[in-house]
């Protein structure tokens, strides 16, 4: 009796192994790598800034300053050279109006509109970028009068600058900028005008 359950339940452990099969291998998937996302500062912007400027005008034995408003758009790119720093080309196109007039003869002076050329070197501060700016500036003047003869015209100057910028979404950036121009030899005179702009700017980064 013993002998012949012991038969039976053999012929059942073989029979059950037949059914089941050889188990199938277990595939383990590769794990790929993903590339690290781009620097966030790294590529081109557009952008508008407004803000504050102030001319100052020395014109041979007189001088005259005043201030208004200032205006524009701003576009330019940025390469990461690592470690957090960035540089690249920055151009600016601003309308304001900042006029002076002499008092005892009713001649005026004017500054209207500036273009930027600029260098931009900065690096990463926490959640924003902190930068310099150095390049070539490009303004229009004119005057009236006896005392600003041959004012009218354009010159180029150099301007510097210094500004930070926040990160205030994936694509949008805020921050503020100072600059300061310095042009000379304006009118017969040979006078100099000196700008100082400080501005906030907001910009899309692509």
């Amino acid at each position: 009796m013993i002998r012949t359950t012991a038969i039976a339940i053999l012929l059942s452990s073989t029979a059950f192994g037949a059914f089941a099969g050889t188990p199938e291998p277990v595939t383990v998937a590769p794990v790929v790598a993903m590339p690290a996302p781009a620097p966030f500062w790294e590529g081109g912007y557009i952008g508008a800034q407004i803000g504050y400027a102030y001319g100052d005008f020395n014109l041979g034995s007189d001088t005259f300053n005043n201030d208004n408003a200032i205006g524009g758009l701003t576009a330019g790119y940025l390469w990461s050279m690592g470690n957090g720093w960035y540089l690249g080309p920055e151009f600016q196109y601003d309308f304001t109006d900042v006029t002076i007039t002499d008092s005892s003869t009713g001649d005026t002076a004017s500054f209207d509109k500036i273009a930027r050329l600029k260098l931009i070197a900065g690096r990463e501060v926490g959640n924003g970028m902190l930068y310099g700016s150095l390049g070539v500036a490009y303004a229009d003047f004119s005057g009236f009068g006896s005392l600003i003869d041959g004012f009218n015209g354009s010159d180029t100057s150099y301007v510097v600058g210094l500004g930070y910028d926040w990160r205030v979404g994936d694509n949008w950036t805020i921050g503020g900028e100072y600059m300061f121009h310095s042009f000379s030899g304006i009118g017969v005179a040979g006078g100099d005008v000196d700008v100082n702009t400080l501005q906030i700017k907001a910009t899309y980064r692509f």
